[in-house]
C-alpha cells in the first residue's frame, strides 16, 4: 500500500497531458463507476494485456517500452483477458499508470520501489526475529560516514526484567555517588572549619599576647612618663586656648566647649571601659553636660531647658570644692574629672555675658519665668536623672554589679570612704536611700545658682577655680615633699647599713650590736667609722615620714 501511494503521488506530478489521462484512467478503474462506457472500455482494452501477462508470470520489466517506442504493448491487435475482480483491476491500473510515464520517471520509480521493497523486507525480517522499543537510528561518525546504532531495549518479559535491573542499578549507583559526595562535602567542611578555628584561636592568642605586652609596656615607668608628658602639654594648651577664646569671642565659646566635651567624654568612655568602671558614666556630671549640649544645639530657644541647665550648674560648682577637683595636668584621671565640671560653667557664663541668635531668645525666655517656675524646671531635670540612676544602679543592674564587683559612685562613698560604717546600725540597711538623699541635698544647695545675678555667678566661678588650682598645688607640693622625705630616708638607711657592715667585723662585734640598738631606739651612736648625726637624722626622718602619711 505504501508503494502504491508513492507511485500515485509521483504520477500526479507528471506532465499535464499524460498525468490527466493517467489520473482519469486510474479514477475510472479504481472507482468502477465511470460515466463514459467508451472510456471504461478503452481502459479495459489497455490493461487486459498487463493482467494476462501478470497471470502468466511474465515480469512487468519485460513490458517496459524501449526508448523511442510509442506503443505500450508489443501487439496492439491482441486482446488480453479481462480482469475478473476489482482488486486485479486496481493493480492493472497501477501498472498502466507506471507504463504511461516517461522512461526517467519509470526508472526512478523502479529504483525507489526496489529500495523500498528491500527496506520492507529487512524490516519484516527483523520484526519476525525481535521487536525494539526504539527504531534503528543512523549516527554520523568522526570520519563523515554513517553507522547504524543498535537499539537500547527490546520488548518482552525478559526485557522488562533487564530494564528493571538496569534502573535499580542506576539508582543504587546514584545513591552511592550521592553519599560519597555528601561524605566529601562533610569532610571538606570539617577541614575548613578546623582550619578557620585554628586560625581564629591562633589570632586570638596572638592578640592576647600582644595586649599583655602592650599592657606591660604601658605600665612601665617609661610609658607612664611619656603619657604624663603629653597629657600635661595638652592640658596647658587647653588652658591657653580657652583663655584666648573667652576673651576674644565669648559668644562662640560654646563651639570650643562642644569639641572639648566630645574629646574628654570619649576618652573617659575608653578609660572606664578598660578599667570596668563604666557605671560612672551614669553620674550626675555627665547628665549635666548632656543637658547643656542639648540646649545649645537642639533647643536653644527653650526657656525651661535653659533654667534646667542653670540649675545643674550649681551642683557642678559645688562638686569642684566637695570632690576636690585638682589641677594636675599630667594625670589624665584627675584633670578629666575636673573637665566634666568647670567647662560647663564657663560656657553658660560666656553666653550670659554675650550671646547671639537663638541663644539670646532662650536666655530671655528662661529669665522671664518666675523664680519658683525656674526652680521647678531645674528640680524636674534633677528628679529625672535621680530616677534613672537609682533604677539602674539599685534595681536593674544590682546583681550584675555585685557579682562582677563593678565600681559605682555609691560604692565609692559607702565602702571606699567608709560612710556606710559611719551610719547608725539601724540606718545601715537604708544606706542607698541615705546616699540619694545626700546627693539631693547637695543639689538643693546649688540650685540657687540660677537665681544669682551675673556678678554673683562670676564670683562663685572664681572661687571654684581657686579651689581647683589650690587642690592641684597641694597635690604637687605634698607629692614632691613626700617623695623628697622618702628618698632622703632611703639614702640615710643605705649609708647606715654600709657603716653597720663595716662595724660588724670580727674585731668589733660589740660595736655593731651597739649600733643596731642605737638605731632601734633612735639614739646617737658613737662607733668607729660611723656618724652619730646620720643615725639620729635617719630615725627622725623615719618618724617625720610616718607622721606625714608617706
Amino acid at each position: 500500500k505504501g508503494a502504491r501511494g508513492a507511485r500515485r503521488r509521483r504520477l500526479a506530478m507528471a506532465s499535464p497531458s499524460d498525468g490527466a489521462a493517467s489520473a482519469k484512467e486510474s479514477a475510472d478503474v479504481v472507482g468502477l463507476g465511470a460515466a463514459d462506457p467508451d472510456a471504461r472500455g478503452a481502459t479495459g482494452d489497455r490493461i487486459r494485456p498487463l493482467l494476462h501477462e501478470s497471470q502468466s508470470g511474465d515480469s512487468l520489466m519485460q513490458r517496459i517500452p524501449s526508448e523511442g517506442s510509442t506503443s505500450t504493448y508489443p501487439d496492439e491487435h491482441s486482446e488480453p483477458p479481462t480482469p475478473s475482480d476489482p482488486v486485479r483491476r486496481r493493480r492493472s491500473a497501477d501498472r498502466t499508470m507506471m507504463a504511461s510515464g516517461s522512461l526517467e520517471e519509470e526508472e526512478e520509480d523502479l529504483g525507489d520501489s526496489s529500495d523500498f521493497d528491500s527496506s520492507v523486507e529487512e524490516y519484516n525480517h527483523k520484526e519476525q526475529s525481535s521487536s525494539y522499543y526504539y527504531d534503528l537510528t543512523d549516527e554520523s561518525c568522526d570520519d563523515g560516514s554513517w553507522r547504524r546504532e543498535v537499539p537500547l531495549l527490546r520488548h518482552g518479559r525478559k526485557t522488562r526484567k533487564q530494564l528493571r535491573q538496569k534502573v535499580e542499578g542506576l539508582v543504587q549507583e546514584l545513591q552511592r555517588r550521592k553519599k560519597l559526595f555528601q561524605t566529601r562535602q562533610r569532610d571538606l567542611a570539617l577541614s575548613v572549619n578546623e582550619n578557620i578555628r585554628h586560625r581564629f584561636l591562633t589570632n586570638q592568642e596572638r592578640i592576647v599576647r600582644r595586649s599583655r605586652q602592650m599592657t606591660t609596656k604601658l605600665r612601665s615607668g617609661r610609658a607612664r612618663a611619656w603619657r604624663h608628658k603629653w597629657v600635661f602639654a595638652l592640658a596647658q594648651a587647653d588652658f591657653m586656648v580657652s583663655a584666648f577664646w573667652l576673651g576674644r569671642k565669648p559668644e562662640t565659646y560654646y563651639m570650643y566647649y562642644t569639641a572639648q566635651m566630645a574629646l574628654v567624654i570619649g576618652c573617659k568612655v575608653l578609660d572606664y571601659r578598660i578599667k570596668a568602671q563604666h557605671y560612672f558614666l551614669l553620674d550626675f556630671c555627665f547628665f549635666a553636660n548632656a543637658c547643656v549640649l542639648v540646649w545649645l544645639w537642639l533647643f536653644p530657644t527653650w526657656g525651661a531647658l535653659y533654667n534646667a541647665c542653670e540649675g545643674v550648674c550649681g551642683l557642678l560648682a559645688i562638686s569642684i570644692v566637695v570632690f576636690r577637683n585638682s589641677c594636675v595636668p599630667h594625670d589624665f584621671v584627675r584633670i578629666s574629672n575636673a573637665y566634666v565640671h568647670y567647662p560647663a560653667l564657663l560656657c553658660m557664663l560666656s553666653l550670659k555675658m554675650q550671646c547671639q541668635g537663638d541663644h539670646c531668645l532662650g536666655i530671655e525666655e528662661g529669665i522671664a519665668f518666675r523664680w519658683h517656675e525656674r526652680l521647678h524646671a531645674a528640680f524636674g531635670a534633677y528628679l529625672s536623672w535621680a530616677l534613672c540612676y537609682s533604677s539602674v544602679i539599685f534595681i536593674f543592674a544590682r546583681n550584675r554589679i555585685e557579682h562582677k564587683k563593678r565600681d559605682t559612685l555609691y560604692k565609692y562613698f559607702a565602702q571606699t570612704l567608709g560612710y556606710r560604717e559611719a551610719l547608725p546600725t539601724w540606718l545601715r540597711p537604708y544606706a542607698q536611700v541615705v546616699f540619694m538623699c545626700g546627693h539631693m541635698t547637695l543639689f538643693c544647695f546649688g540650685v540657687g545658682w540660677l537665681l544669682l545675678p551675673l556678678s554673683g555667678q562670676v564670683i562663685g566661678m572664681i572661687v571654684g577655680m581657686v579651689a581647683f588650682f589650690h587642690n592641684g598645688g597641694r597635690f604637687y607640693v605634698d607629692h614632691f615633699w613626700k617623695a623628697y622625705e622618702r628618698n632622703t630616708a632611703t639614702y640615710v638607711d643605705a649609708a647606715f647599713s654600709a657603716m653597720s657592715k663595716e662595724e660588724s667585723l670580727p674585731s668589733a662585734p660589740a660595736a655593731g650590736a651597739a649600733g643596731s640598738t642605737a638605731v632601734a631606739n633612735g639614739k646617737q651612736v658613737v662607733a668607729s667609722g660611723g656618724s652619730p648625726a646620720a643615725a639620729t637624722y635617719s630615725a627622725d626622718s623615719k618618724a617625720s615620714v610616718t607622721q606625714g602619711g608617706g
